[in-house]
């Protein structure tokens, strides 16, 4: 936040750190600073910060080599411990190897309300994955929706999607031919549905559409959601 990552195409505004990296650095942190009576201060306001499409969050995995990822380290099927069980796991994190050769670490997001809640996702639907594309600066999940849980910003037509992956570690992983359950931002400018770290993919089970709406209303009738939809 007080050192922002200086490029010669932003030299009159420095780019903000992400949502997602504020997130994480919360949930490390916060359970530290209550134990000695601090809360997490108002100028490092996670919901302040913007939600990037291009991978420019100051994180390790943002850092991109100039010719480009090499897919066979970017396999998203090693991310998924169902579809290879030989490769190490840590119980808490699913894995994959990010395009320097370093190994990423996409956290695992519980679903539930009180998620739902305090992520206040913009999209939810419900698709099955065509492809997950992992070249250049733009990863990308290509996805047929069948069903739209909630939209915010963006029309959603049940029609062939692309969803945008916020850095290169392609989190929450996603593997072809399966149907998820996706919970995601919405860049209202781009008219673009956006995959980051707090992002949302599991199988998807009929119950989860009675689920969402049970959920939805929680969320409306939520102090936080009455905040925000003040601002």
């Amino acid at each position: 936040m007080y050192a922002p990552i200086c490029t010669i195409d932003f030299q009159h505004e420095p780019i903000k750190p992400c949502k997602g990296v504020c997130e994480r650095a919360k949930s490390g942190c916060e359970p530290v600073m209550k134990r000695y009576n601090h809360s997490w201060p108002d100028s490092l306001a996670c919901s302040e910060l913007p939600l990037y499409d291009r991978g420019v969050c100051i994180s390790p995995e943002a850092i991109v080599k100039t010719e480009g990822p090499d897919p066979s380290l970017q396999d998203p099927s090693r991310c998924n411990p169902e579809s290879s069980p030989d490769f190490p796991m840590d119980p808490n994190n699913f894995h994959c190897r990010g395009p320097i050769g370093d190994r990423c670490k996409c956290k695992t997001v519980k679903m539930g309300q009180k998620t739902y809640v305090n992520n206040n996702y913009n999209y939810v639907i419900r698709a099955r994955v065509r492809e997950v594309r992992n070249r250049g600066l733009e990863p990308t999940a290509v996805v047929d929706v069948k069903e739209v849980l909630k939209s915010s910003l963006v029309n959603i037509p049940k029609e062939t999607q692309v969803l945008y992956y916020s850095s290169s570690c392609l989190c929450p992983p996603l593997i072809a031919g399966e149907e998820y359950v996706i919970m995601g931002y919405e860049s209202e400018e781009r008219s673009r549905l956006l995959l980051i770290d707090s992002s949302i993919a599991q199988k998807w089970k009929d119950k989860m559409r009675r689920k969402v709406k049970k959920w939805d209303q929680a969320l409306q009738a939520s102090p936080a959601h009455s905040r925000r939809s003040r601002h």
